[in-house]
């Protein structure tokens, strides 16, 4: 290898994970050139719309426009929405379940597939100009699956099909959901893409301060272990890459998962993260090439 191959991690955080689009804008804005992207959850579909070329000013512009909660039919509101997952939980109780049914694409994953359809102009990943890896979660064994072949929109439904809220993505006889719930920030897998250099991006949700609810602590829990498990995974990655690693986290803290109509607020929070970086970002783009330490994991 001749050069430095930068890969970009993006991962997961709802409408937070929109800063990864204004990430993506500022480092083409800054000649950072991209060799290799894996992304989980909303990190998935913007990072699979840089790897097909896709006009991110544009798509900017559009989220900043569109109604993603009326299109997607979710709700940013907490307690309706945890009422829509009790009332399809009871659905499939008497019923069954649709998306376990053979053939049968349910409502949610048909709107949410043909959205990336869109996105990523009906593409598969052979078709990309930067190579392009989605990580999703078996919901039945817990393990990571990342795909990185044929039609690249089913992949990413099956990413970000948040439990509760979309139905789980058949695929090769698996029932795949939301990547983060295992790999928050993809390092190790743009590591195995040929990634010597890797530019990592968290938009994970902060912890609340107060909580007055049951459903705020069933909340607060989740958010903890998700918080603790990207500390691990980014320590991790730090002791395999050393300075090859730049962690950047947009200031989206405060924007709830599906808020989205703070998209241009997101996006711009991911541009300033890589003007607040950029010294560190373009040292990448100087060093030497080298294969990372491999890890004793």
């Amino acid at each position: 290898m001749t050069q430095t191959s930068i890969g970009l991690a993006l991962g997961g955080g709802g409408a937070r994970g929109l800063a990864h689009l204004g990430v993506l804008i500022g480092l083409a804005d800054a000649g950072i050139p991209l060799h290799a992207i894996a992304g989980t959850s909303m990190g998935a579909a913007l990072g699979a719309a840089r790897a097909v070329g896709a006009n991110l000013e544009l798509l900017s512009r559009l989220l900043a426009t569109v109604d993603l909660n009326a299109i997607l039919q979710i709700s940013d509101n907490a307690l309706r929405e945890a009422q829509k997952i009790v009332g399809r939980s009871m659905v499939e109780y008497v019923r069954g379940p649709a998306w376990r049914t053979e053939g049968i694409r349910p409502p949610d994953l048909a709107r949410l597939t043909e959205l990336y359809s869109l996105m990523t102009a009906r593409k598969t990943f052979e078709e990309t100009t930067i190579p392009l890896a989605v990580v999703a979660t078996d919901v039945e064994t817990g393990q990571r699956v990342v795909l990185d072949h044929g039609p690249i929109a089913p992949a990413l439904a099956a990413s970000t099909a948040v439990p509760g809220v979309f139905s789980p993505v058949s695929q090769d006889g698996r029932f795949l959901i939301d990547g983060g719930i295992v790999d928050k920030v993809p390092v190790d897998v743009v590591i195995e893409m040929g990634a010597t250099a890797v530019i990592a991006v968290d938009t994970g949700a902060p912890l609340t301060r107060r909580i007055d609810t049951q459903l705020e602590a069933l909340l607060q829990a989740q958010r903890a272990t998700s918080k603790h498990l990207t500390a691990m995974q980014l320590e991790a990655a730090r002791r395999r890459l050393g300075n090859r690693l730049v962690v950047l986290r947009p200031d989206v803290g405060w924007i709830r998962m599906f808020a989205f109509e703070y998209a241009a607020e997101a996006v711009q929070a991911g541009r300033a993260s890589v003007s607040a970086h950029l010294d560190d970002l373009l040292e990448l783009t100087a060093l030497p090439p080298s294969r990372p330490a491999v890890s004793e994991a």
